[in-house]
């Protein structure tokens, strides 16, 4: 007679529930994975085109060393997709002044270079010469961090989907509304979840992966977590090769100040132009749509920045979802008063980069395992302020 395989529910089919649900299987769990719509959702903001895959985390080398061993596993994930799902076509990273100590830009190329990685400062002409869609002037320094690049982040999720279900992973598109249907035993404990349409499914750990529906799933993680809408953009070129990776790699134009990012060409003619600043705070399922103005002050940037992409069409927007932590760190623990729940959300904008080791990360959660990560990530109250540092977006 053979033993029954623990049993968990995730909840949310984004990066962190399709990585979690893959882990937790392979580590022997029966596993659920459950959401509203049929997975890959193509409006889950882990499914656009494209993320920054980058180690630049101004002086944070806590998040610096975390994605370092990332990139390990994107060159792994690359060589187990048969596929580059990771390109690795470095980064740029512009100023508009003088590089100087204490700045984001300054700051992420000292502990780059202070840690043995080869970065091309970019100053003087150099930026002219090397990357002639950019303007002349404008952003005076700067360097380009060849251990970096991009990600293919809808075909990841979809990659990681496939792999779970051929893994013996279940994948239902069903909906649970909140609280209320968080299944309870005796003493609270949470022992599954109710589906919409009055399922019971019992687990001995619900893993909650909602992204910016987890406060209204979990409406006591209000105060530290918070659904924020930030737009991005798709131009349309009629010579991609114009923005080629080799002279348009992904780029952060004075991040700290600006808010504006952006990646190469896809082979449709497609640039991703985004922006990252407060946002603005919205229920998740009532986000709205990218405004006109919005687009104005990106074609404003851009006629100065960028003049060849100035008065491209606009082929696309979105609104990208952040599940906002109050630090900008992510919350990843068990709930330390609901035995058998699991929280894994507050991505900030910045998570998708360390999807080789989320799953790991919230597995070892769920078990109860030591990670050398979680320090950072752990159940904590509300204080202190995030840090542009851990602000800036991948979107």
């Amino acid at each position: 007679m053979t033993s029954r395989s623990p049993r968990v529910v995730v909840v949310g089919g984004g990066v962190f529930g399709a990585a979690t649900a893959l882990e937790l299987r392979t580590r022997g769990w029966a596993v659920t994975l459950l959401d509203p719509h049929p997975l890959p959702y193509e409006e889950a903001s882990s499914t656009d085109v494209s993320k920054v895959i980058r180690m630049d985390y101004g002086s944070d080398a806590f998040y610096h060393e975390f994605a370092e061993r990332a990139l390990e596993g994107w060159d792994r994930w690359n060589v187990e997709a048969g596929r580059r799902l990771y390109h690795e076509d470095g980064f740029l990273v512009l100023a508009r002044g003088p590089m100087t100590p204490g700045g984001f830009e300054h700051e992420s190329w000292r502990v780059l270079n202070e840690r043995g990685y080869r970065t091309e400062r970019v100053a003087g002409d150099t930026l002219r010469r090397r990357y002639p869609a950019w303007r002349d002037g404008v952003h005076v320094d700067g360097y380009f961090n060849p251990r970096a690049g991009w990600a293919e982040s809808g075909a990841v999720v979809e990659w990681l989907i496939t792999r779970g279900r051929s893994a013996g992973v279940e994948v239902r598109a069903d909906a649970i509304s909140g609280e209320g249907n968080l299944l309870l035993g005796p003493g609270g404990r949470v022992r599954g979840v109710r589906t919409r349409e009055g399922v019971e499914l019992g687990a001995e750990v619900v893993v909650v992966c909602a992204g910016a529906w987890t406060p209204v799933l979990l409406p006591w993680l209000s105060d530290r977590l918070t659904a924020v809408a930030q737009p991005v953009l798709y131009l349309g070129v009629e010579e991609p090769d114009t923005f080629a990776p080799g002279v348009f790699p992904p780029w952060a134009a004075d991040i700290a100040g600006s808010g504006w990012y952006g990646f190469p060409a896809l082979p449709d003619g497609r640039v991703k132009v985004g922006h990252h600043g407060r946002g603005r705070r919205v229920q998740p399922d009532e986000r709205g749509e990218v405004d006109t103005g919005h687009l104005e002050r990106a074609r404003s940037f851009l006629r100065v920045a960028i003049p060849r992409l100035a008065d491209a069409p606009l082929v696309g927007s979105r609104v990208c979802l952040y599940c906002d932590s109050f630090d900008g760190d992510f919350l990843i623990d068990r709930d330390p008063e609901r035995e058998g729940l699991v929280v894994a959300s507050g991505g900030s904008g910045h998570a998708f980069k360390f999807a080789p080791l989320l799953g790991e990360l919230v597995a070892d959660a769920v078990e109860g395992r030591e990670n050398r990560w979680s320090v950072r990530f752990r159940w904590r109250g509300v204080g202190g302020a995030r840090t542009e540092e851990a602000r800036f977006s991948d979107a």
